[in-house]
């Protein structure tokens, strides 16, 4: 019990020292469209969430994503003060260091694996690079909280198996429907459950009553969850995307996933991923080394990293299959499987001894020192290059917060219907507008004062509605009466500083803007708009600092 306490305890400190730096940073990218909108519905709106996308059409489209128990997730932030991110970066924290502790429990029960092995796969797993998109992130909970309920409803049936009592059964199966209505990526957890028991619990296959009984309710739950989607948006699960071409993005896309999870970095260019890569690859090629196999070891071991190694994996990663971008989070519910195999490998390094040994050899405690120095230096590499991204995420937090306050100054000091033009780099602001001009994020509706436009990547419509809402704002201001001014801000990606620029700084800026209102097409007034910004302004504007 007591090693199960310091395991637990270790994971927990690791996910809340490596992001603890986060707990303060503001919204970024589609937080803030996802912040305002949540937090805006009434608190009895729970129910229709089962029944209608959890986004609206906020983005332009009507997203087939019913995700109620996410969702309420948001208005329970939102209850300690809107405005406020922190309540949204301790629960994400909260959620990683709870995955955290389920990893360790399956590392334990489903892997066969010993305290210290279990511990360093937990400790893996909250540490890996790829998982700083769904912590560091608000809106990355998407992926992060949809895996709490996935693992638990499989730790819950693995120890059902063992003889845990029946009551775990039916939280499993509570925490599946759970997971289904936060996010539909968890509909492999059938084939995982009947995986599970074939490969790992070696209980014969066989078409009975006996043996399909246990799965019935899992699949029945699926059944009604793809039957109420295809009923909403005419699809189960996206099949018409089920393309040759999408096969081909789905292998390249796997590749890269993989290479993340793995190596710490989707390139391994450097040193330092180098250094990561070989670590890892050293260290679970012990798993499968002959000789390994002693009187000390588990002979369910290398089955076991075969399921959790490349099942779990691939049944992890399934879902990018028919995913519409690619993003590190999407690999989150993936890298569980690596992060269990790490263990398993450390198990297996830790117990191997010749025949007839005794567990005190020499030979035998050299084997353990190596195995505790391999681990030490995995999970060294992997600190040290997560440290590195979630820098960045604080970096993008900052410069999103100094925007958000720059752009309220702007219009609040400038005359009413000025033409604000606005260039935050897409890493801080992406989809943001119109929402981050609007409360809770600013004190009143910005957009109400001014006429505001962007770059095309910072607008929450990029696809659909960019080009007419740019060109329709353009000519609101051009034609009206009291000829209001311009003023452009451009945030450098670099270093962050911005430059502003103003009509009354050059009257030429304002001749442009009947040259960007001729741009042909979208994409040549995308192209120009930011060449204004990029170009122009940040060549001939003033740089603002101390703001």
């Amino acid at each position: 019990m007591r090693h199960r306490w310091l395991a637990g305890a270790l994971v927990v400190l690791a996910a809340a020292a490596t992001y603890g730096s986060t707990i303060d940073n503001y919204f970024a990218q589609d937080d803030f469209g996802v912040v305002w909108l949540l937090s805006r519905k009434p608190a009895d709106y729970f129910p229709r969430w089962f029944v209608t996308p959890w986004m609206d059409d906020i983005w332009g489209f009507m997203p087939d994503e019913v995700r109620p128990f996410v969702a309420v997730s948001y208005q329970l932030a939102a209850a300690f003060g809107p405005s406020s991110p922190i309540p949204n970066h301790h629960l994400n924290i909260a959620v990683h260091a709870g995955n955290g502790l389920l990893v360790i429990g399956l590392a334990r029960h489903a892997a066969g694996c010993g305290p210290a092995a279990a511990m360093l796969a937990g400790l893996v797993f909250v540490l890996l690079p790829n998982q700083a998109e769904s912590v560091a992130w608000i809106t990355g909970r998407v992926d992060s909280m949809p895996a709490v309920f996935y693992l638990a409803a499989f730790l819950a049936y693995v120890r059902w198996r063992a003889g845990a009592g029946r009551a775990l059964y039916l939280w499993s199966l509570a925490w599946y429907f759970v997971a289904l209505f936060s996010k539909q990526n968890t509909v492999t957890l059938p084939v995982a459950l009947v995986l599970y028991d074939a490969l790992v619990a070696r209980r014969p296959v066989g078409a009975s009553s006996a043996w399909l009984r246990p799965y019935v309710p899992y699949a029945a739950l699926t059944a009604g969850y793809l039957i109420l989607r295809y009923a909403l948006f005419g699809e189960a699960a996206r099949e018409s995307l089920l393309t040759s071409e999408r096969l081909g993005f789905f292998v390249e896309y796997a590749g890269r996933h993989l290479t993340r999870i793995v190596f710490g970095a989707e390139r391994i260019a450097d040193g330092a991923a180098w250094a990561v890569a070989c670590a890892a690859v050293a260290f679970v090629a012990a798993c499968f080394t002959p000789g390994w196999r002693g009187p000390s070891s588990d002979p369910r071991l290398a089955p076991r990293a075969v399921f959790f190694g490349g099942v779990w994996t691939i049944l992890g990663l399934a879902p990018t299959l028919v995913a519409t971008y690619i993003s590190p989070r999407h690999a989150y519910l993936a890298s569980v499987g690596w992060a269990i195999t790490i263990g398993i490998a450390f198990e297996a390094m830790w117990r191997r001894r010749a025949t007839g040994a005794s567990p005190r050899t020499p030979a035998l405690t050299r084997r353990r020192m190596l195995a505790a120095a391999a681990a030490a230096a995995l999970l060294t590499g992997y600190s040290a290059r997560l440290n590195a991204v979630v820098a960045d995420w604080n970096g993008r937090a900052a410069l999103s917060s100094r925007a958000v306050a720059d752009l309220e100054r702007e219009v609040l000091a400038a005359p009413e219907g000025t033409l604000i033009i606005v260039g935050v780099p897409a890493p801080s602001w992406e989809y943001a507008l119109p929402f981050a001009a609007q409360p809770p994020f600013t004190s009143t509706d910005l957009t109400r004062r001014a006429t505001i436009i962007s770059e095309v990547s910072l607008h929450c419509c990029p696809a659909d509605q960019w080009d007419a809402h740019t060109r329709a704002r353009l000519r609101e201001w051009l034609v009206r009466p009291d000829a209001p001014p311009v003023i452009a801000m451009y945030w450098d990606p670099q270093t962050g500083r911005r430059a502003r620029l103003s009509d009354r700084d050059d009257p030429s800026l304002r001749m442009l803007m009947h040259l960007l209102l001729s741009s042909g097409d979208p994409a040549a007034l995308a192209s120009n708009i930011h060449r204004l910004l990029a170009d122009f302004v940040a060549f001939h504007g003033r740089a603002v600092t101390g703001d």
